[in-house]
């Protein structure tokens, strides 16, 4: 009988351990140059090892059995599992997933006294704002956005911005729309994006839809231009969606992964309402054959 050496044990022991302590990574692929022309779609990368810095720029990170930092461009990073994961954290995020946004507000922001890396820190804060908008607080939400928008983002919490990207289904109210108005001129572009996603849906849709156009032409804020561009396609009437379905593809598959979860789900809603109800089928299974990227829109 062929014996596995002890050695050869207690090294996979210690490789498996490594990669249970560690933090995991999902990584869109590189984007094909204008050379690669016989390229061909790539799989979605996973890492495992551990974050060193993960910012608006670039995620660092220290791959396991690698002892060198590789650095990766942060649009690429599609979700993340931290290794250790505070119980503060564990419970807040516990009681969104369960829809329980009044009870997740508080929690949420009450687990960043665990002192989190400031990546996480941000991407809390984000679903903390998610949070107070679906329970009815739009000026806790904006205010937590506008707070949140004086450092850079990495796009991990930007594809979590509170933006209504569909029809309110009960989130908006009266105090979600006053919130929204007063905020529509805002100093900070991305409070400006959200807030006008709120009102497409009340009386102040022309309002809304002017500030939306400018956002989309604001050089000065390339991604918060091509959101505003996607949430824009909320103002398409039924009969214009089938001649404009191929269009807003091409827009959305030049978005980083990350952020492509919002706008799909506008996609899907647009041509759904269109009865091009086939089209919307395949987009929405495009979103579960993503790896894990939960979305409180899915």
């Amino acid at each position: 009988m062929n014996r596995i050496p002890f050695l050869a044990i207690a090294t996979l022991s210690i490789v498996l351990q490594t990669e249970a302590e560690a933090d995991k990574v999902w990584l869109e692929p590189t984007r094909p140059t204008a050379a690669q022309i016989d390229w061909y779609p790539q799989a979605i990368q996973t890492h495992t090892g551990e974050i060193i810095a993960l910012d608006a720029k670039q995620l660092a990170m220290r791959i396991a059995g690698d002892e060198k930092e590789s650095l990766f461009a942060a649009y690429r990073v599609i979700w993340v599992e931290p290794t250790e994961v505070g119980e503060k954290q564990a419970a807040a995020i516990k009681l969104f997933d369960e829809q329980k946004y009044d009870t997740a507000l508080r929690a949420l922001l009450d687990s960043l006294s665990e002192r989190p890396p400031i990546w996480r820190q941000q991407w809390l804060s984000m679903v903390a704002a998610q949070a107070a908008w679906r329970s009815s607080r739009g000026a806790i939400a904006l205010e937590l956005v506008a707070q949140l928008d004086r450092r850079p983002l990495p796009p991990i919490a930007l594809a979590w911005l509170p933006i209504a990207w569909r029809s309110p289904r009960g989130i908006s109210n009266a105090a979600t729309t006053d919130a929204a108005l007063k905020r529509l001129e805002d100093p900070s572009a991305t409070v400006r994006l959200v807030a006008a996603s709120w009102l497409l849906s009340t009386d102040h849709r022309e309002t809304a839809t002017g500030t939306l156009k400018t956002l989309s032409t604001d050089n000065s804020r390339p991604v918060m231009a091509r959101l505003a561009e996607t949430v824009l396609w909320r103002t398409t009437s039924p009969p214009e969606v089938a001649a404009a379905a191929e269009r807003w593809q091409e827009r959305l598959d030049a978005l980083p992964i990350v952020l492509q979860v919002g706008p799909t789900v506008a996609m899907v809603e647009l041509l759904s309402n269109a009865n091009q109800d086939e089209a919307a089928e395949r987009l929405k299974l495009s979103l579960e054959l993503t790896p894990p990227h939960p979305h409180p829109d899915l």
